[in-house]
């Protein structure tokens, strides 16, 4: 095909507009592996005020070590394309950058000369991020395994004298029977009350740790299922009673999780439920994303200033004495709707009893009710 003079003139400008508009830096060398084309993002990736400070200059000038050269030297002079490298390069000023590029050698049809073409990008801020997640994650991993350490500290250097003291007052109170005064016995099941106290302590430290920590697989969860063992566990005093709406749902979802969720708002429910005939209910509503349930009692009921406090952890409104109480419970659960991806609140007055209600993602965005027969 014969191209006119004005055609190759349009062809010039077009390659010329398409090189200047390139993001990527661009560097066309001649069969020396001098350049001879460089475009404004070469000359802005090497410091160069404009593109033509880089003609005629050696390629081996423009990387920060000589030995990278040498190895790439056989890729300069065989025809093909190769894949993405990463090298450091030197800027004008002196300045180390890491540069991923790639080299395409091709041979002029008409002189029968090579010529190179390279595609460079900065990728020296990604590399920096990279690293700096690596490290963070390497801290990370650090991190865990200590606190991993400090809960098997915790859970064995501190629960086995808790234990003895226990065992030793249990022991006291036997062996002194009937001269202990009725005082004295008062005092060793407070002592007894104390150390369940604070063994309750630490198991609630060490379950607070481990939330968001630990990967738990999902699994098909029947929540009637799941709320009567709960019911069963927590085995509460006959003058309270636990209603469980009928047709609760199957959840795929970590058992475990949604277990202590429950666990804990029907056992706060329970716990402090004043009333000579105390109700707990349980229920929910299906939302398009996600599951609301709800546990209501007639209990004492909380003043609005506290609705906020009560999820911090290590506070409690009532006397630890009235009720062995931890402060950790509601600010577990918190955090496991937080991991989960849900959300809590409680709707309460005074004297007029609680409800909190609480949100469980849907995993599986066809997940619907599974009616119980």
């Amino acid at each position: 095909m014969i191209i006119f003079p004005q055609e190759v003139l349009y062809s010039k400008v077009l390659i010329g507009s398409l090189i200047k508009v390139m993001q990527e830096a661009l560097l066309v060398l001649n069969a020396s592996d001098e350049i001879e084309i460089a475009n404004q993002a070469a000359a802005d990736i090497f410091g160069s005020p404009e593109a033509e400070h880089l003609l005629q200059r050696n390629i081996r000038e423009l990387y920060a070590s000589p030995e990278d050269a040498d190895k790439k030297n056989a890729f300069f002079r065989e025809e093909g394309h190769s894949d993405k490298w990463e090298d450091p390069f030197v800027r004008d000023d002196g300045r180390v950058f890491v540069a991923s590029y790639s080299i395409t050698v091709t041979r002029d049809t008409e002189s029968g000369k090579l010529f190179k073409i390279i595609l460079l990008q900065d990728v020296s801020e990604q590399r920096r991020y990279t690293q700096m997640i690596a490290e963070y994650t390497h801290s990370l991993e650090k991190n865990n395994k200590e606190l991993d350490q400090f809960a098997y500290i915790v859970s064995h250097d501190l629960k086995a004298p808790l234990r003895a003291i226990s065992n030793l007052s249990s022991w006291l109170e036997d062996d002194l029977g009937p001269s202990l005064s009725g005082e004295n016995k008062d005092n060793l099941a407070t002592l007894r009350g104390r150390v369940k106290r604070m063994e309750a302590l630490i198991n609630g430290i060490l379950e607070y740790s481990k939330v968001g920590r630990e990967n738990v697989a999902s699994e098909t969860v029947d929540v009637n299922k799941l709320l009567e063992d709960i019911v069963e566990l927590l085995s509460p005093p006959p003058h309270i009673r636990v209603n469980i709406l009928p047709a609760m749902p199957c959840i795929e979802t970590p058992r475990i999780l949604l277990h202590q969720v429950f666990s804990n708002l029907i056992s706060n429910a329970i716990k402090y439920n004043d009333k000579e005939a105390g109700r707990v209910s349980v229920g929910f509503t299906e939302k398009e994303s996600a599951f609301e349930f709800w546990v209501e009692d007639n209990g004492p009921g909380i003043s609005p200033e506290y609705h906020e406090t009560i999820f911090v952890i290590f506070r409690t409104l009532q006397a630890r004495d009235k009720y062995e109480s931890t402060g950790i419970g509601l600010t577990i659960v918190k955090r496991i709707l937080a991991a989960v991806g849900g959300t809590i609140n409680v709707e309460s007055k005074v004297e007029e009893g609680s409800k909190f209600i609480f949100t469980w993602p849907k995993t599986n965005p066809e997940q619907r009710n599974h009616e119980k027969p």
